[in-house]
C-alpha cells in the first residue's frame, strides 16, 4: 500500500500533462493556419494516458482526442473547399484510433507480464535469472528470504560466485544443450554460511534468433525435508538395531485378517466375549490369519524357523494345544473392547513341533487399516516354568519331610490316641461275648457293647487315616476347609506332648466361622508345627500355658499361636528363613515351610514378642468365595 501511493501520485501528474497537451493540439487545430495537421499529434496525448495503466482512461483518450479532432475539423470547413484538409482529417482520426487499439493491446500485455512478475514474487520457491555470462539479472523475493542477500546486493552478482553453488556441471551443461532443460539438486550457501540442499530446476533462454542467453531457475529447499528424513533413517536403524538385538521374540504383524474373522463372529466387536462360544473355531482360525511382515533373530531362534522368507506372510501364534486356546481368546476379546495392549502367557508349538511356554505381549500401533499394525513380543518363559515345577516339586518334598517329621515327633500321642479306641474295642468285646454266654444271653446288651466296639472303631480309623494324610506324597487339593474343626482335631493330635511337657493349652474359636480355601493336609501341618513350637519354646519356663485363638479377620480367618517362653530373640521375622532355628536338635525348615504353605494358599504368617513374655506366631487365610458370598 505504501508503494501505490506514489504511483497515484504519478498518474495524476502524466493524466494532467496529457490534458494540458490536448488543449493545445486542439487550440492549435482550431485557431492556427495548421488546421487538420497538427491533430495527428493526439496520439501523443493516447500513449501518455497509456503509461497510467487504466484500460478505461486509454479509451476515453482515445475517443476525446477522436471528438476533438472532428470538432476542429468541422469548425475549419463548414463553409470553404476541403482541399487537402479531409485527406489530414482521415489519416489523424486513422492514427488515433491506431494508436488507441495498439496501446490497449500493450495495456493487456503489459499487464498479464505484471501478473507474471506478482506471482514469481509471491511464491515461496526461489526464481532467479541469469544471462549468459551467469549475472543476475533477476532476483524475486522468495531468493531473497531465502539466501538472505537483498535484490539490490545480488542483482549483478555472479550466481554461482555468490552462492557458492555445487552441481554437477557436466551433466547441467549437456542437459542444458541436449534438452534445454536440467532439474536435479544442488547445494548452496546462505549469506549467514549455513549450507542449503535445493531441488532446483533450470531452462534455457534464447534469443529470437535461437541463440543461447542466459538461464531461469526456480529451486525449491530440500534442506529440512532431507534432515527430516535422515532422522527418520537414523530413528529406523536405530529401531532395526534394538528390535534385533533385542534378547525377546519379536514382530511386526498386519492383524487387519484377523479383526474381518472375528467380526463374522461378532459384528460388534464389544460383545466378542459373548459371542466367541457360538463360534468354537472363530479363535484358531482367526490366529491363523495373522500376516507377519518383519521378525527378528531372536523369534526365528524361539521358533525354530530356518529364515524368515519361511516365515514372513504367515503365523507364529496359530499351532497351540487346544488347552491354551483360553490365551489367545483373552488377547482378541481385550483388543475388541478397545484395549491397545493386550497381555498373556500360553502355550506354543514351535515350527518343529517341540512345545514352548511363553507371555505374549500384543501392542497395536497406531496409522492405517484397525489392526494392520500389530507389534507382537514373545518371552519364552519355557525354563522358568520347568524350573518352578522342579522348585514346586522339591517344595513338596521338603514338606512332605516336614510333615513325616511332625508323625516322629507325635509318635506317642499317635500310638496313644489309637491305643485307647483298641483298648475299648477289646473290653466291649470281651463283654458282648460274656453277655451272649449266659444261659439267658442278654441281646440287648451285646448289641450295645457291639455299638461302642463300632464307634471305637470309626475313631481309630479316623486317626489312622489323619496320619495316613500327614504322610501322603501326593499333590495337594485346594478345597474349601473347615478350619475350626481342623484346629479341634490338630489340637487332640498334641495332648499327650502338652501332659509330657506339664503345659497347658487353651484355645478360643469363634463361632459359625465361614470355612477357608487350602489343602486341609498342609495347613494341619503348618497348626500341628506351631502348636509343637510352642510348646517346645516353654521347656525352661515355670509358667507354661499356650493359648490358641481362632477368629474372624475381615475377609480372613487368623489363626493365632501364643506361648508363656522367653519370646523371640533378635528379629521375630528371622525365624521364617530357611535354616534359621532356636533349637539345638534343630535344621530350621519347619517355620520357612510353613510360611511357603501359608503365602502360597494366599495368605499371611508374622511372628512378635509378647509385652512381658512369650510370643506369638499367627496366620491368616483368605475366606472361600462360596463362604464371602
Amino acid at each position: 500500500m505504501a508503494g501505490s501511493e506514489p504511483r497515484r501520485n504519478v498518474n495524476r501528474w502524466l493524466i494532467g500533462v496529457a490534458g494540458l497537451t490536448a488543449a493545445g493540439i486542439f487550440a492549435a487545430d482550431l485557431l492556427t493556419a495548421l488546421q487538420g495537421a497538427v491533430a495527428v499529434l493526439y496520439i501523443a496525448v493516447v500513449l501518455l494516458v497509456a503509461q497510467t495503466g487504466g484500460r478505461r482512461l486509454v479509451v476515453s483518450s482515445g475517443v476525446i482526442a477522436a471528438l476533438l479532432t472532428i470538432i476542429a475539423f468541422v469548425a475549419n470547413h463548414r463553409s470553404g473547399p476541403l482541399d487537402g484538409a479531409a485527406v489530414r482529417f482521415g489519416v489523424s482520426l486513422v492514427a488515433i484510433i491506431a494508436t488507441t487499439l495498439l496501446s490497449l493491446r500493450d495495456w493487456s500485455a503489459r499487464l498479464t507480464l505484471a501478473e507474471q512478475a506478482r506471482m514469481l514474487e509471491l511464491t515461496h520457491d526461489t526464481v532467479i535469472i541469469r544471462d549468459s555470462q551467469d549475472r543476475i539479472v533477476y532476483w524475486n523475493d522468495g531468493a531473497e528470504a531465502l539466501y538472505g542477500f537483498a535484490r539490490k546486493e545480488a542483482v549483478g552478482a555472479f550466481g554461482n560466485q555468490l552462492l557458492n553453488c555445487q552441481f554437477p556441471a557436466a551433466v547441467v551443461t549437456e542437459a542444458l544443450e541436449r534438452e534445454g532443460q536440467w532439474s536435479g539438486q544442488v547445494v548452496r550457501t546462505r549469506r549467514d554460511g549455513s549450507r542449503l540442499v535445493l531441488a532446483s530446476r533450470w531452462l534455457l533462454r534464447r534469443d529470437p534468433d535461437g541463440r543461447p542467453v542466459g538461464i531461469i531457475e526456480t529451486s525449491a529447499d530440500l534442506t529440512e525435508q532431507r534432515r527430516v528424513e535422515a532422522e527418520r533413517e537414523m530413528s529406523e536403524q536405530r529401531y532395526r538395531a534394538m528390535f534385533n538385538a533385542a534378547g525377546f521374540a519379536a514382530w511386526e504383524s498386519d492383524w487387519s485378517a484377523v479383526r474381518r474373522r472375528l467380526l463374522e463372529t461378532s459384528p460388534d466387536l464389544t460383545q466378542l466375549a459373548q459371542r466367541l462360544p457360538d463360534d468354537p473355531n472363530a479363535v484358531r482360525e482367526a490366529a491363523s490369519l495373522a500376516n507377519i511382515r518383519d521378525l527378528n533373530q531372536a523369534a526365528l531362534d524361539l521358533f525354530e524357523a530356518a529364515s524368515a522368507e519361511g516365515v514372513i506372510g504367515g503365523s507364529l501364534i496359530s499351532s497351540y494345544p487346544e488347552e491354551a486356546q483360553h490365551a489367545l481368546h483373552d488377547i482378541f476379546c481385550a483388543l475388541a473392547e478397545g484395549a491397545t495392549m493386550a497381555e498373556s502367557e500360553t502355550r506354543l508349538t514351535t515350527r518343529t513341533g517341540r512345545p514352548i511356554d511363553v507371555v505374549l505381549r500384543i501392542t497395536l500401533v497406531e496409522g492405517g487399516e484397525p489392526w494392520s499394525r500389530v507389534l507382537v513380543m514373545a518371552f519364552d518363559v519355557t525354563e522358568r516354568n520347568a524350573a518352578r515345577a522342579r522348585l514346586e516339586h522339591a517344595s513338596a518334598e521338603l514338606a512332605h519331610a516336614g510333615r513325616v517329621s511332625i508323625l516322629g515327633q507325635l509318635a506317642a500321642s499317635i500310638a496313644h490316641e489309637v491305643n485307647q479306641p483298641l483298648a475299648a474295642i477289646i473290653n466291649y468285646g470281651k463283654s458282648a461275648k460274656r453277655w451272649l454266654n449266659r444261659d439267658a444271653p442278654e441281646v440287648a446288651e451285646a448289641q450295645t457293647c457291639l455299638d461302642h466296639i463300632l464307634s471305637n472303631s470309626g475313631r481309630a480309623a479316623d486317626i489312622i487315616a489323619g496320619v495316613r494324610n500327614l504322610s501322603r506324597k501326593s499333590a495337594g487339593q485346594v478345597e474349601p476347609v473347615d478350619l475350626a474343626q481342623l484346629l479341634r482335631e490338630s489340637l487332640s493330635l498334641v495332648q499327650r506332648e502338652a501332659k509330657a511337657a506339664r503345659a497347658t493349652i487353651r484355645s478360643v474359636i469363634a463361632d459359625e466361622l465361614p470355612s477357608v480355601i487350602g489343602d486341609r493336609v498342609q495347613i494341619q501341618q503348618v497348626v500341628v508345627n506351631l502348636l509343637i513350637n510352642g510348646l517346645q519354646a516353654m521347656q525352661a519356663s515355670r509358667r507354661r500355658e499356650l493359648d490358641v485363638t481362632l477368629s474372624a479377620d475381615g475377609d480372613f480367618l487368623r489363626v493365632a499361636v501364643t506361648d508363656s517362653g522367653p519370646g523371640i530373640s533378635g528379629e521375630p521375622g528371622r525365624i521364617f528363613e530357611p535354616f534359621f532355628t532356636t533349637k539345638p536338635d534343630g535344621v530350621g525348615l519347619g517355620l520357612s515351610i510353613s510360611r511357603s504353605i501359608i503365602e502360597g494358599l494366599g495368605g499371611r504368617i508374622s511372628a512378635a514378642n509378647n509385652v512381658g513374655s512369650g510370643a506369638t506366631i499367627a496366620f491368616t487365610l483368605p475366606r472361600s468365595p462360596a463362604a464371602a458370598n
